[in-house]
């Protein structure tokens, strides 16, 4: 196959990937639409509640390594396919339990599986591995996949699950979802390039090139041993942790925190739209940003935008009106970190192991990010509210923002 002639193959498998990125992740917020339904049906409280999307959270964390590992070693192929298969099985527990025990192992566990196979880490160490001049941009589009089915398809799941039963919506997801995702990963993903005989970009010599804020780009991969060794990787992991705090606190709360303003339970999902769907101009403009301006730079303009958000939803949110404020102020500023920290990993330390590498920043934000939901419950049984959870999470920018102030360029292995 002559490559100058037909369209590049990476372009049909970020379509799928995207697809992946659409509904994989949904079972992860499959709780938050679930909440209001939750309380009323089982009486639970919204520490309760939280403290099982934290443990999602924390087992995402864990098993993300595990994602990361399999895409560098057995492919991506394969390791989409037993997420997809394991998708269906997470929302059919879900469907079933009848317990806060239930509903920890259920969703906690057992979904934060196929989460971890089928959200950022793959998508982004997949990308990475056919792409490298457009490497920003396309891991926008790996982070806005979420964004997309989440504004797509979280007011039909509250919607449904208002008219049919959450138990019902939950045993339709899972079979559907499921069975799109082995489809696709069977007939449209592969693993490299260089599997199908091509090469990154499409082009006929190895990419090397330089950032626009200076940085040297290869595709010259560093060992694991010696990149657990540099400095600029564990800046990016606290980063990326603490950063993970508002994203995730956010995301969990934001539908509850609808209702609480006076919002109906049954269309409160849209709160989830507005935070998802400015979110994929903001994933995918910021990304295209870190190809032009710097992946550096935009890393910690990221974080400071949405310092600035938090502090007006600490102030400020109190009513529908200024909670849709805060939720598409925050879906355009949170996207920068999702879209560019695998992107960047790649660039600094090369492609071949960026899979396990993206896990270990992952682990991070799923360890102490995954206790934003617990923290914004917490705060809400204190305060009545979740503003003072943004003045929190408005500290934890500032603190992702800091780490990558002192982000330096490291040299090469020889």
């Amino acid at each position: 196959m002559n490559e100058d002639r037909h369209i590049y193959y990476g372009w049909w498998l970020t379509i799928g990937l995207f697809i992946i990125g659409m509904l994989g992740p949904l079972g992860r917020y499959s709780v938050a639409a679930f909440i209001p339904f939750f309380s009323t049906e089982l009486g639970w409280s919204r520490a309760s509640i939280g403290l099982g999307q934290s443990i999602s959270m924390w087992m995402y964390a864990f098993f993300v390594l595990l994602a990361g590992f399999l895409i560098d070693r057995i492919g991506s192929r394969k390791t989409f396919l037993v997420g997809g298969f394991l998708t269906a099985v997470g929302w059919i527990f879900l469907s079933r339990m009848e317990s806060l025990w239930g509903l920890y192992f259920s969703y906690g566990i057992l979904m934060a599986l196929p989460v971890s196979m089928t959200h950022l880490v793959p998508l982004q160490a997949t990308a990475r591995k056919w792409f490298g001049k457009k490497a920003g941009i396309i891991g926008g589009i790996m982070a806005a996949a979420f964004s997309v089915g989440s504004a797509i398809f979280m007011p039909v799941i509250t919607g449904m699950a208002g008219s049919f039963g959450w138990r019902f919506t939950s045993l339709v997801c899972g079979i559907g979802f499921g069975a799109i995702i082995m489809s696709i990963s069977f007939f449209v993903i592969r693993d490299t390039p260089e599997s199908m005989g091509l090469q990154i970009d499409g082009n006929n010599s190895s990419f090397s090139s330089c950032d626009p804020d200076g940085s040297t780009i290869s595709d010259i991969s560093w060992k694991i041993s010696t990149v657990v060794r540099t400095l600029p990787l564990w800046l990016l992991f606290i980063s990326y942790s603490m950063v993970g705090i508002p994203i995730q606190g956010t995301l969990a709360s934001i539908i509850a925190w609808g209702v609480d303003t006076g919002s109906a339970a049954t269309t409160a999902g849209l709160f989830m739209t507005a935070i998802t769907v400015p979110s994929i101009v903001g994933k995918i403009g910021l990304g295209w940003c870190g190809d032009r301006y710097g992946k550096r730079k935009i890393l910690f303009l990221a974080p400071v935008l949405g310092m600035l958000v938090m502090l007006y939803g600490w102030q400020y949110v109190s009513t529908p009106q200024t909670l849709i404020i805060f939720a598409v102020l925050t879906g355009i500023t949170y996207g920068g970190p999702l879209a560019l920290f695998a992107p960047f990993l790649g660039d600094v330390f090369g492609r071949a192991n960026v899979g396990l590498l993206f896990g270990i920043l992952t682990l991070g934000h799923g360890l102490i990010g995954g206790s934003g939901p617990l923290i914004w419950g917490k705060i809400y049984e204190i305060y009545g509210s979740y503003n003072v959870a943004c003045l929190v999470c408005a500290v934890c920018y500032a603190v992702g923002a800091m780490c990558i102030l002192f982000v330096r360029p490291v040299q090469s292995p020889k």
